[in-house]
């Protein structure tokens, strides 16, 4: 048979580590709110039965206050789920329940599944699944989804719970309600706003606005609701005292719990006021000193060097049996020497991973947000736009999707353009090459400078929107603090797995593609073929030669520079393919200044086209067209700014200098020729006979 079953509840509960689980797959998990932000499903098999599982983004309650929340809400009330698995954290069971209850009263099937029970046998305390379960008269299952456990028996508990697990279940708290009465003011619109009788009558008690929109209550039917009172409270405490009820006793101790967790004593130290962002400064630049530091640039040079030897041995093998001139070119020099030139840079993409999913599954993230916040609130965006900001240092495609958490339309927008200014890692390749060229021995400052750059950006745009019809709407900033976490082995080694994998295909497919027609172009033309030995302009040559001389007044305004930016709309990654595939650094970059500009521009410039495709799946089209004039303009008055300083303070140095120079010169010779004028001086008197002439 075939069944459909969707994982529900509370934020970083461990949802998608559990369907990560059941379906075998991979998708990105943290400890941290918002990490799913659509439904995600896969079809599993047990025993000759499919199951289609769904994640769902978390949410506190079927009263939602985001769009990512929504997505949770629709497909409960309206995808036909045959059950509904309702999972919750052993730590935080009664709130994680208060959702449990409304699922509850919708009256569909459910199997709560209780998360991280590991954290309680560790602190030495029992959980007592049978009890709650002969409470609720629900199955009830605890499990671990960190570690391996029998997914099977899981998947099979769930088609049993649904044989026979009863719709309705009894809920005593319900009978306390005025139920009956609000069914009588809004029966004649429950027909037709297809909602569930129940669902309705208590979501009209909590006033909620989803559900009173779309029953469409007249003036008359809304002033005898109101005529029953503060029915909002009273829904919210009958559900808890309930749960009170239930949870009392479910998890017992058999030893003594420590007076101090770990994570109290650790968030004395980075949610201290005056320490937090300092730590994470320190934090950062260890990351990236790591990583474009000595072991990734020693990892990056092994490769390299291994990459060099492989292009080398094709070149002498193409030479020995006399292959054509441009097929040497397009294999040695287009395709493995272009190609190569980005792949070198994997250990330091998947070294930058590691430690983004270290901050991610610990819950320091969480607390960043929480720091953050204040500063944040006065530019227009909350601490949850950090979380969005802070993925987007890996991918900015996927980084603004998690903007939907975000409550204030206005502020979602302005999240959604602003995180592609974020240095994501497609764009290291680059920094990385160009750095280590041209800046050797500061090539790892330089690089942090600009990833500070970008997040200045964001800093400096939302504080001008503040002042203009952009102003972000009040929102309020509610967030869990989860206990700090280590991700097992097996969670570090699908990182690292899943960032090497991504970025190989990559670069074997989009940057591979880009790299051949790129060399081709610039190699070829259309009426003298193959034009590498200076017989003529190749294709590429003669588009790029009419953008060049924008590109000027920035220090790179010659055709090679404009085609590796123009290829960057791929995938920021094809630009230092490009760069190697058309001579390399020295054909583009006339001196250190034009290369430091360069770097400037693609960090603030436009994002790649998958981005750009979030982006207006996300905002729409004129917001994502915005974004784009936005970065294009500040990536070209930041990138002549920089120039136009680096270039006057090198002048005035060079003065400096000079007039220093000439000073020390005049002064020797000034010396020389008071010397020279009281060494030879005679007395007048007596023309050199005198003592004092003598």
């Amino acid at each position: 048979m075939n069944y459909t079953f969707a994982l529900c509840g509370n934020p970083n509960v461990g949802k998608t580590s559990l369907y990560n689980r059941l379906t075998r797959s991979s998708q990105h998990v943290g400890n941290w709110h918002g990490v799913t932000v659509g439904k995600v499903e896969k079809e599993v098999d047990i025993n000759g039965d499919k199951i289609k599982i769904s994640d769902l983004p978390g949410l506190y309650s079927l009263t939602v206050y985001s769009q990512e929340e929504s997505i949770t809400r629709d497909d409960i009330l309206t995808s036909k789920n045959d059950l509904i698995v309702s999972v919750c954290e052993a730590n935080n069971l009664a709130r994680n329940l208060y959702l449990t209850l409304q699922l509850l009263e919708l009256g569909v099937p459910v199997l709560i599944v209780v998360n991280m029970i590991d954290e309680l046998t560790k602190r030495g305390l029992f959980f007592d699944s049978q009890k709650l379960e002969e409470r609720l008269k629900v199955p009830v299952l605890t499990t671990s989804a960190k570690y391996k456990f029998d997914t099977s028996e899981l998947l099979k508990q769930g088609i049993s719970a649904l044989h026979s697990s009863k719709c309705m279940v009894d809920l005593p708290y319900l009978s306390k309600l005025p139920i009956g009465k609000v069914q009588d003011i809004i029966a004649p619109n429950i027909k037709d706003s297809k909602l569930n009788k129940r669902y309705a009558c208590i979501k009209v008690l909590e006033k909620d606005n989803f559900v009173i929109d779309k029953l469409q209550l007249n003036d008359e039917q809304k002033k005898n609701l109101n005529a029953l009172g503060d029915t909002q409270s009273l829904v919210a405490r009958s559900r808890y005292d309930y749960i009170d009820t239930i949870v009392d006793g479910i998890i017992s101790s058999k030893k003594k719990e420590p007076k101090k967790s770990i994570t109290n004593v650790i968030d004395k130290v980075v949610l201290n006021k005056y320490a937090a962002l300092p730590i994470f400064i320190l934090i950062m630049s260890g990351i990236f000193w790591v990583t474009f530091g000595s072991i990734g640039n020693f990892l990056t040079d092994l490769l390299g060097y291994a990459i060099s030897d492989l292009s080398n041995f094709v070149c002498t093998i193409l030479k020995d049996i006399s292959a054509p001139e441009w097929v040497i070119g397009l294999i040695c020099q287009g395709i493995i020497e272009g190609v190569g030139s980005v792949l070198t840079f994997l250990p330091q993409i998947v070294i930058m991973f590691f430690f983004l999913a270290l901050l991610e599954d610990s819950g320091y993230i969480s607390r960043l947000a929480f720091t953050t916040d204040g500063l944040f609130g006065k530019i227009g965006l909350s601490g949850r736009a950090v979380f969005t900001m802070i993925m987007g240092l890996g991918c900015s495609a996927t980084a603004v999707m998690t903007a939907r958490g975000l409550e204030d339309e206005m502020m979602r927008k302005k999240t959604v353009i602003l995180t592609p200014f974020m240095s994501c890692s497609a764009r290291l390749p680059v920094y990385t090459a160009i750095a280590a060229a041209f800046f050797s021995s500061g090539n790892v400052p330089m690089i942090i400078g600009l990833y500070l750059l970008g997040a200045l950006m964001v800093v400096i745009f939302a504080a001008i929107f503040e002042k203009t019809p952009l102003k972000s709407g009040e929102a309020s900033f509610v967030m869990e603090m989860p206990k700090y976490r280590m991700p097992t082995l097996t969670r570090i080694f699908q990182i690292l797995l899943n960032s090497a994998k991504n970025f190989i295909i990559k670069v074997g497919t989009t940057v591979f593609a880009f790299n051949v027609i790129v060399w081709v172009l610039g190699n070829f033309s259309f009426t003298h073929g193959f034009v590498a030995l200076g017989n003529g302009e190749s294709v590429m040559e003669s588009v790029g030669s009419l953008l060049a001389p924008i590109f000027a007044p920035l220090g790179f305004g010659n055709w090679k520079a404009v085609t590796a930016l123009i290829s960057g709309l791929a995938a920021k990654e094809v630009v230092i393919s490009t760069i190697t595939s058309l001579g390399g650094m020295g054909e583009i970059f006339p001196d250190s200044l034009a290369a430091i500009t360069f770097m400037v521009y693609t960090l603030l410039y436009v994002p790649c086209t998958a981005t750009l495709s979030s982006i207006r799946r996300e905002v729409g089209v004129k917001w994502m067209i915005f974004g784009m004039m936005l970065q294009l303009s500040s990536a070209y008055i930041v990138a002549f700014a920089i120039r136009s300083i680096i270039a006057a303070f090198i002048k005035s140095i060079m003065l400096g200098i000079i007039a220093v120079g000439c000073t020390v010169i005049s002064i020797i010779l000034l010396g020389y020729l008071i010397e020279a004028i009281f060494k030879n001086r005679k007395c007048i008197r007596c023309v050199g006979a005198c003592e004092r002439c003598k």
